[in-house]
C-alpha cells in the first residue's frame, strides 16, 4: 500500500492531494497564484484531516517539479522537501509539462506538445507521445512559425496543451495542430507518483532542484 502527499504549485491553480495507490482521497486547489505560498500548508492540515491520514502514515510526498513559475516552484519543492527531511520520506519529482500531457494522453494517437508560457514569444515545451514516453528533451522554446516542422512531417495529428498553447497556435498556425485543454491534475499526479513509487524511481532529496529550463532574471533597481 502506498499514501502519497502531492504537491503541485507550478503553475497558476496549485493543487495538493492524498492519494492511496493513486486514488485521490482528498484534495484541495487555489487559484490565486500569489496566494500559493501562504495556502499551501493550510491546505496540507486540511487534506490530511479530511482523510483522517497522519503525516506519519505516508510513505512518500510527490512535488511537480518544473517548469512553471519560479517562485511556484520554490514555494512546493521547500514544502517537499521539508516534509521529507522531517518524517524521513522519499521525494518523487514529476516534470509539469508531463502531467500536463497527462491531462489529454486519452484524447492522443500520436504526439502530445505540453506548453508552458515563458512570456514574450517563449514557451517550456515537452514532446510525449500517448503513453507519456518522453521522445525529445524539454525545453525554453522561441516560437517561429517553422518550429515544429519536423514533428509535422511525421506525425498526422499534434495535441496541444498548457497555458502556452494558443499562443503557439497562433504563431504557427497549421491545420495539423489541435488545442486540447489539459484536464484532472490531481488524479494524474496521483496516478504518476504511485507509478513512480512502484518502480522506486525517487529524487535525490539533497541534491534535486525545480527545473527552470532557463535562467531567472530580475530587473536591477535605479540607485
Amino acid at each position: 500500500m502506498s499514501l502519497i502527499l502531492q504537491i503541485d504549485t507550478a503553475l497558476e491553480i496549485a493543487h495538493v492531494s492524498i492519494a492511496r495507490e493513486g486514488n485521490v482521497l482528498a484534495q484541495r486547489q487555489n487559484e490565486t497564484q500569489n496566494d500559493h505560498a501562504a495556502w499551501l500548508h493550510i491546505a496540507i492540515q486540511e487534506i490530511l484531516e479530511e482523510s483522517r491520514i497522519h503525516l506519519d502514515q505516508l510513505h512518500a510526498v510527490g512535488v511537480t517539479a518544473g517548469p512553471g513559475s519560479y517562485t511556484g516552484l520554490r514555494v512546493g519543492m521547500s514544502a517537499a522537501k521539508g516534509l521529507c527531511y522531517a518524517k524521513n520520506l522519499p521525494l518523487i519529482a514529476v516534470s509539469s509539462l508531463q502531467l500536463l500531457a497527462a491531462g489529454v494522453k486519452d484524447h492522443a494517437e500520436g504526439l502530445i506538445i505540453p506548453l508552458i508560457d515563458a512570456r514574450r514569444d517563449e514557451v517550456y515545451a515537452g514532446y510525449y507521445d500517448s503513453k507519456l514516453n518522453l521522445i525529445r528533451a524539454e525545453q525554453a522554446l522561441i516560437l517561429q512559425p517553422d518550429c515544429f516542422n519536423d514533428l509535422l512531417e511525421s506525425n498526422k495529428k499534434i495535441i496541444l496543451t498548457g497555458n502556452g498553447a494558443s499562443k503557439t497556435l497562433s504563431i504557427i498556425g497549421s491545420k495539423d495542430l489541435c488545442l486540447i485543454e489539459s484536464k484532472h491534475p490531481e488524479k494524474n499526479l496521483a496516478l504518476i507518483t504511485y507509478e513512480k513509487f512502484y518502480n522506486q524511481a525517487l529524487a535525490d532529496l539533497a541534491y534535486f532542484e525545480p527545473v527552470y529550463l532557463k535562467e531567472f532574471y530580475t530587473t536591477a533597481k535605479d540607485r
